[in-house]
């Protein structure tokens, strides 16, 4: 079940060429009405249904969820990462009510980071407020205001931000799919990913991500799970969010040794990439770059299907190449083409 702004004929047909198999049956919805009203007739035919964000019971029978509403709130809530992640693992933070943001922290040592501690979904970074001045904590206090309660955490000057990805099947069985570097603005928002042969996880990490995604397992969860980590100048391994949902870097890392092998490149750039023209300009210059073997498209979006022509076309793909350099070459080339960031 998707968009249809994702799952035009033309997009459909970029995926086949890409070499991806496309599903044979595709429920489509145009806004957030149409996806409600279609969620509730699948879910009144007896199917279980994985959502990877919690739903409110008006919106979907919880019986019809495979991963129980109150069981995805509990583990993506920052307030509870206490509950599964041993305390030496985890940042110094505190829990604070929203509107005492100021009267907390006016006189804590800078930068400091604000996170949502919530029920509702988010993701993105566009939960979390870096503060570096009394300024930017009184523009958190404003932002976070609408909620009752937020985590206050240390500022980790890391060396390495590293998403490792997982998967636990119904068994309890768990797969860890690798890592990537993650790249974020100095907000803290996710701008993409990089994931290379030569791009891994500590050991330490990768079994303490294991036995997180065990803790998620007992409390009813199975599918994918994505941990973000902080490698700390002196080794020291630190839990800083957890997502028991697909994550931006879920597909490629699943993908990524069929890229190594199939399209010749040992590291890519995982990018959302905008059009400077319409979507049907997009895709000529998405065509032409993956006959150069400088990009592989992994979606794309046309807000002409969703009934939003003012909205910009849009892709999410992998920029290839032997090193750093070569793909930020290639990222410089497609900009050029139309294609930027």
């Amino acid at each position: 079940m998707c968009s249809a702004c994702v799952s035009t004929p033309e997009g459909l047909e970029l995926l086949r060429h890409a070499g991806f198999p496309v599903a044979a049956e595709i429920y489509r919805f145009h806004d957030g009405a149409d996806y409600l009203r279609q969620l509730k007739q699948l879910s009144a035919g007896g199917r279980k249904i994985a959502l990877y964000h919690a739903h409110p019971a008006a919106e979907i029978e919880p019986e019809s969820c495979l991963v129980p509403s109150g069981v995805l709130s509990f583990l993506n809530n920052k307030a509870y990462y206490g509950e599964l992640v041993d305390a030496s693992y985890l940042p110094r933070q505190r829990t604070l009510k929203s509107s005492s943001i100021v009267a907390e922290l006016s006189k804590a040592h800078f930068p400091v980071v604000l996170k949502a501690a919530t029920d509702e979904s988010t993701g993105g970074g566009f939960d979390v407020a870096i503060c570096r001045t009394a300024s930017d904590l009184e523009q958190a206090a404003v932002f976070f205001k609408a909620l009752p309660l937020v985590v206050a955490e240390e500022f980790l000057p890391m060396v390495r931000n590293l998403c490792l990805g997982y998967a636990v099947n119904g068994h309890g069985d768990i797969t860890y799919l690798g890592c990537s570097e993650q790249v974020v603005d100095s907000h803290g928002k996710y701008k993409g990913n990089w994931i290379g042969a030569d791009i891994e996880a500590p050991g330490e990490a990768i079994a303490l991500g294991a036995g997180i995604v065990q803790e998620g397992f007992k409390r009813g969860y199975r599918g994918i799970v994505g941990i973000d980590m902080a490698v700390m100048d002196d080794g020291r391994v630190l839990v800083f969010d957890l997502n028991f949902r697909v994550n931006g870097s879920s597909a490629t890392l699943i993908l990524a040794r069929s890229i190594y092998e199939n399209l010749g490149s040992p590291l890519v750039r995982l990018k959302r990439l905008s059009a400077q023209g319409t979507y049907r300009e997009m895709l000529a210059a998405v065509y032409a770059a993956m006959e150069k073997g400088i990009l592989w498209p992994l979606n794309s979006y046309d807000p002409r299907a969703g009934g939003t022509p003012g909205a910009v076309p849009c892709l999410t793909a992998l920029i290839l190449g032997k090193t750093r350099d070569e793909v930020i070459g290639h990222e410089e080339m497609l900009a050029a083409q139309g294609l930027r960031p």
